[in-house]
Protein backbone atom coordinates (compact mmCIF):
# COMPACT_ATOMS: atom_id res chain seq x y z
CA UNK A 1 0.00 0.00 0.00
CA UNK A 2 1.21 3.53 -0.89
CA UNK A 3 1.52 6.18 1.27
CA UNK A 4 -1.70 7.90 2.24
CA UNK A 5 -2.29 11.45 2.31
CA UNK A 6 -2.89 11.48 6.73
CA UNK A 7 -3.30 14.28 9.19
CA UNK A 8 0.39 13.59 11.32
CA UNK A 9 0.49 14.27 15.75
CA UNK A 10 4.11 14.04 17.08
CA UNK A 11 3.39 14.08 20.67
CA UNK A 12 5.98 14.84 23.34
CA UNK A 13 5.18 13.82 26.80
CA UNK A 14 6.93 16.29 29.30
CA UNK A 15 9.36 15.17 32.19
CA UNK A 16 8.33 11.46 30.88
CA UNK A 17 12.65 10.76 30.98
CA UNK A 18 12.69 11.95 34.54
CA UNK A 19 10.03 9.45 35.67
CA UNK A 20 11.68 6.46 33.90
CA UNK A 21 14.55 7.20 35.31
CA UNK A 22 13.35 7.52 38.61
CA UNK A 23 11.09 4.36 38.62
CA UNK A 24 14.15 2.09 37.97
CA UNK A 25 15.07 2.87 41.78
CA UNK A 26 11.75 4.04 43.23
CA UNK A 27 8.99 1.56 43.28
CA UNK A 28 6.07 4.22 43.71
CA UNK A 29 7.50 6.00 40.99
CA UNK A 30 7.66 2.73 38.71
CA UNK A 31 4.24 2.12 39.63
CA UNK A 32 3.33 6.04 38.56
CA UNK A 33 5.03 4.91 35.14
CA UNK A 34 2.82 1.59 34.52
CA UNK A 35 -0.39 4.04 35.56
CA UNK A 36 0.72 6.31 32.90
CA UNK A 37 1.19 4.23 29.81
CA UNK A 38 -1.91 2.22 30.88
CA UNK A 39 -3.74 5.71 30.67
CA UNK A 40 -2.15 6.07 27.01
CA UNK A 41 -3.49 2.62 26.50
CA UNK A 42 -6.87 3.45 27.10
CA UNK A 43 -7.32 7.09 26.10
CA UNK A 44 -6.58 6.28 22.47
CA UNK A 45 -7.44 3.31 19.95
CA UNK A 46 -6.35 2.70 16.67
CA UNK A 47 -9.46 2.38 14.09
CA UNK A 48 -8.81 1.54 10.61
CA UNK A 49 -11.34 2.18 8.83
CA UNK A 50 -10.31 5.61 9.13
CA UNK A 51 -6.58 5.05 9.18
CA UNK A 52 -6.27 6.12 13.02
CA UNK A 53 -2.89 4.78 13.63
CA UNK A 54 -0.74 5.26 16.66
CA UNK A 55 2.93 4.46 17.97
CA UNK A 56 4.63 5.12 21.03
CA UNK A 57 7.83 4.56 22.16
CA UNK A 58 9.79 6.67 25.36
CA UNK A 59 8.31 9.88 25.85
CA UNK A 60 7.15 9.96 22.54
CA UNK A 61 3.86 9.20 20.82
CA UNK A 62 2.82 9.29 16.63
CA UNK A 63 -0.70 9.75 15.90
CA UNK A 64 -2.27 9.74 12.55
CA UNK A 65 -5.68 9.73 11.02
CA UNK A 66 -6.91 10.56 7.24
CA UNK A 67 -7.22 13.94 6.04
CA UNK A 68 -10.90 14.57 5.77
CA UNK A 69 -13.51 17.13 7.75
CA UNK A 70 -14.17 13.82 9.80
CA UNK A 71 -10.61 12.54 10.42
CA UNK A 72 -9.44 15.74 11.87
CA UNK A 73 -12.71 16.16 14.03
CA UNK A 74 -11.19 12.65 15.42
CA UNK A 75 -7.65 13.78 15.73
CA UNK A 76 -8.03 17.13 17.83
CA UNK A 77 -10.92 14.81 20.15
CA UNK A 78 -8.48 12.06 20.70
CA UNK A 79 -5.68 14.94 21.39
CA UNK A 80 -8.25 16.83 23.85
CA UNK A 81 -9.08 13.25 25.62
CA UNK A 82 -5.56 12.27 25.93
CA UNK A 83 -4.23 15.69 27.16
CA UNK A 84 -7.02 15.68 29.73
CA UNK A 85 -5.96 12.68 30.83
CA UNK A 86 -2.67 13.02 31.02
CA UNK A 87 -3.01 16.61 32.56
CA UNK A 88 -4.79 15.10 35.93
CA UNK A 89 -1.70 12.52 36.28
CA UNK A 90 0.81 15.74 36.08
CA UNK A 91 1.76 14.96 32.71
CA UNK A 92 2.17 17.70 30.15
CA UNK A 93 1.98 17.51 26.33
CA UNK A 94 3.84 19.16 23.87
CA UNK A 95 3.29 18.28 19.91
CA UNK A 96 2.97 19.15 16.28
CA UNK A 97 -0.02 18.68 14.08
CA UNK A 98 1.17 18.01 10.32
CA UNK A 99 -0.42 17.13 7.15
CA UNK A 100 0.66 15.43 3.63
CA UNK A 101 1.68 12.22 2.11
CA UNK A 102 2.87 8.91 4.81
CA UNK A 103 3.17 5.67 5.60
CA UNK A 104 2.31 4.63 8.98
CA UNK A 105 1.50 0.98 9.83
CA UNK A 106 3.18 -1.11 12.75
CA UNK A 107 6.44 -1.83 11.29
CA UNK A 108 7.69 1.60 10.10
CA UNK A 109 6.59 4.96 9.98
CA UNK A 110 8.08 6.97 6.82
CA UNK A 111 6.94 10.66 5.32
CA UNK A 112 8.16 14.18 5.49
CA UNK A 113 4.96 15.18 7.55
CA UNK A 114 6.25 12.74 10.59
CA UNK A 115 9.71 15.16 10.33
CA UNK A 116 7.71 18.84 10.30
CA UNK A 117 5.26 17.50 13.02
CA UNK A 118 8.58 16.78 14.87
CA UNK A 119 10.10 20.38 14.11
CA UNK A 120 6.87 22.27 15.24
CA UNK A 121 7.10 19.93 18.14
CA UNK A 122 10.91 20.26 19.19
CA UNK A 123 12.18 23.59 17.55
CA UNK A 124 8.54 26.05 17.59
CA UNK A 125 5.78 25.01 20.34
CA UNK A 126 8.09 25.51 23.33
CA UNK A 127 5.17 25.45 25.69
CA UNK A 128 2.79 22.67 26.51
CA UNK A 129 0.61 23.26 23.30
CA UNK A 130 -0.69 20.84 20.34
CA UNK A 131 0.88 23.16 17.58
CA UNK A 132 -0.48 23.15 14.10
CA UNK A 133 0.97 23.53 10.24
CA UNK A 134 -0.23 26.40 8.19
CA UNK A 135 -2.05 23.29 5.92
CA UNK A 136 -4.10 22.01 8.88
CA UNK A 137 -5.32 25.54 9.99
CA UNK A 138 -6.53 26.27 6.22
CA UNK A 139 -8.71 22.42 6.65
CA UNK A 140 -9.87 23.41 10.12
CA UNK A 141 -11.34 26.81 8.58
CA UNK A 142 -12.57 25.05 5.90
CA UNK A 143 -14.86 23.27 8.22
CA UNK A 144 -16.34 26.32 9.76
CA UNK A 145 -17.11 26.23 13.24
CA UNK A 146 -17.21 22.25 13.76
CA UNK A 147 -13.87 22.41 13.62
CA UNK A 148 -13.02 26.00 14.39
CA UNK A 149 -14.30 25.29 17.69
CA UNK A 150 -11.35 22.96 18.77
CA UNK A 151 -8.78 25.69 18.10
CA UNK A 152 -7.56 28.48 19.95
CA UNK A 153 -5.29 31.09 18.48
CA UNK A 154 -2.59 32.69 20.35
CA UNK A 155 0.47 35.47 19.10
CA UNK A 156 -0.64 34.16 16.05
CA UNK A 157 -0.18 30.16 16.30
CA UNK A 158 -2.92 28.07 16.31
CA UNK A 159 -3.36 25.15 18.49
CA UNK A 160 -5.38 22.65 20.26
CA UNK A 161 -7.87 23.98 22.82
CA UNK A 162 -7.02 20.91 24.89
CA UNK A 163 -9.27 22.95 27.61
CA UNK A 164 -11.93 23.21 26.06
CA UNK A 165 -14.41 20.98 27.79
CA UNK A 166 -13.53 22.80 30.75
CA UNK A 167 -14.32 25.99 29.36
CA UNK A 168 -17.84 24.88 28.25
CA UNK A 169 -18.49 22.86 31.19
CA UNK A 170 -21.66 24.36 33.42
CA UNK A 171 -22.69 22.23 36.51
CA UNK A 172 -26.46 23.58 35.80
CA UNK A 173 -28.24 21.32 34.52
CA UNK A 174 -27.54 17.97 35.54
CA UNK A 175 -28.70 15.15 32.60
CA UNK A 176 -28.25 11.84 32.34
CA UNK A 177 -24.97 10.45 31.24
CA UNK A 178 -23.33 13.79 31.87
CA UNK A 179 -19.82 13.97 32.33
CA UNK A 180 -19.01 15.81 36.24
CA UNK A 181 -15.45 17.70 35.57
CA UNK A 182 -15.36 19.05 39.06
CA UNK A 183 -12.95 16.45 40.67
CA UNK A 184 -10.69 16.63 36.78
CA UNK A 185 -10.60 20.29 37.05
CA UNK A 186 -9.55 21.03 40.47
CA UNK A 187 -6.30 17.84 39.92
CA UNK A 188 -5.48 20.14 37.21
CA UNK A 189 -5.46 23.11 39.16
CA UNK A 190 -3.68 21.53 41.92
CA UNK A 191 -0.68 19.96 39.29
CA UNK A 192 -0.14 22.80 37.69
CA UNK A 193 -0.06 25.09 41.53
CA UNK A 194 2.23 22.55 42.75
CA UNK A 195 4.48 23.13 39.47
CA UNK A 196 4.56 26.49 39.97
CA UNK A 197 5.62 26.59 44.05
CA UNK A 198 8.69 23.87 43.59
CA UNK A 199 9.83 24.77 39.76
CA UNK A 200 12.44 27.30 38.30
CA UNK A 201 13.48 28.23 35.18
CA UNK A 202 11.99 26.64 31.64
CA UNK A 203 10.24 23.98 33.82
CA UNK A 204 8.77 26.60 35.66
CA UNK A 205 7.57 28.52 32.16
CA UNK A 206 5.76 26.07 31.28
CA UNK A 207 3.68 25.79 33.81
CA UNK A 208 2.95 29.62 33.73
CA UNK A 209 2.08 29.32 30.35
CA UNK A 210 -0.35 26.59 31.35
CA UNK A 211 -1.74 28.87 33.89
CA UNK A 212 -2.29 32.03 31.93
CA UNK A 213 -4.05 29.41 29.41
CA UNK A 214 -6.66 28.36 32.10
CA UNK A 215 -7.24 31.63 34.02
CA UNK A 216 -7.99 33.34 30.02
CA UNK A 217 -9.95 30.74 29.29
CA UNK A 218 -11.20 28.31 31.55
CA UNK A 219 -11.22 30.43 35.17
CA UNK A 220 -13.38 34.26 33.56
CA UNK A 221 -16.23 31.78 33.38
CA UNK A 222 -16.80 31.44 37.47
CA UNK A 223 -17.17 27.63 37.40
CA UNK A 224 -13.69 26.44 37.79
CA UNK A 225 -11.41 28.39 40.65
CA UNK A 226 -8.17 30.22 38.80
CA UNK A 227 -4.58 28.62 39.07
CA UNK A 228 -2.57 30.91 41.42
CA UNK A 229 0.99 30.05 42.79
CA UNK A 230 1.33 29.46 46.60
CA UNK A 231 -2.19 28.05 46.75
CA UNK A 232 -2.49 23.84 46.65
CA UNK A 233 -5.31 21.49 47.62
CA UNK A 234 -7.90 23.47 47.57
CA UNK A 235 -10.72 20.96 46.66
CA UNK A 236 -10.75 17.56 47.56
CA UNK A 237 -10.05 16.54 44.00
CA UNK A 238 -10.13 12.86 44.63
CA UNK A 239 -8.73 10.57 42.28
CA UNK A 240 -7.88 10.81 38.24
CA UNK A 241 -11.43 10.25 35.91
CA UNK A 242 -10.08 8.35 33.40
CA UNK A 243 -11.35 8.28 30.03
CA UNK A 244 -12.24 4.57 28.74
CA UNK A 245 -11.07 3.61 25.08
CA UNK A 246 -13.50 4.21 22.68
CA UNK A 247 -14.14 2.07 19.68
CA UNK A 248 -15.73 4.27 16.99
CA UNK A 249 -18.27 3.77 14.47
CA UNK A 250 -17.04 3.21 11.00
CA UNK A 251 -18.42 5.68 8.82
CA UNK A 252 -21.23 5.90 6.83
CA UNK A 253 -22.16 8.62 4.11
CA UNK A 254 -19.49 9.62 0.85
CA UNK A 255 -16.07 10.55 1.79
CA UNK A 256 -15.42 14.02 1.13
CA UNK A 257 -11.51 14.12 1.77
CA UNK A 258 -9.29 17.57 1.60
CA UNK A 259 -7.21 17.48 -1.60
Amino acid sequence: IGPLVLYIAFLDLLGFKSQVEAAEKDPLAHTKLCAILQLVRKSLCENPDINLRLNYFSDSIVLSIERSPGGLVEMFRSICLLTSDLLQNDVLIRSGLTAGRAHHSNEFLCGTPFNRAYQLESEVARDPMVLLSEEVVEDAQKGGDALMQYLIEHDGRYFVHFLMQYAGYRPEPTYAGMVLLERPGARIIDFVCQRLNKDAGSIRAKAEWLQAYWNETVATHGVFGPIEAGVTERYDSGGPTIAVRRILKPRTGPRTDYT
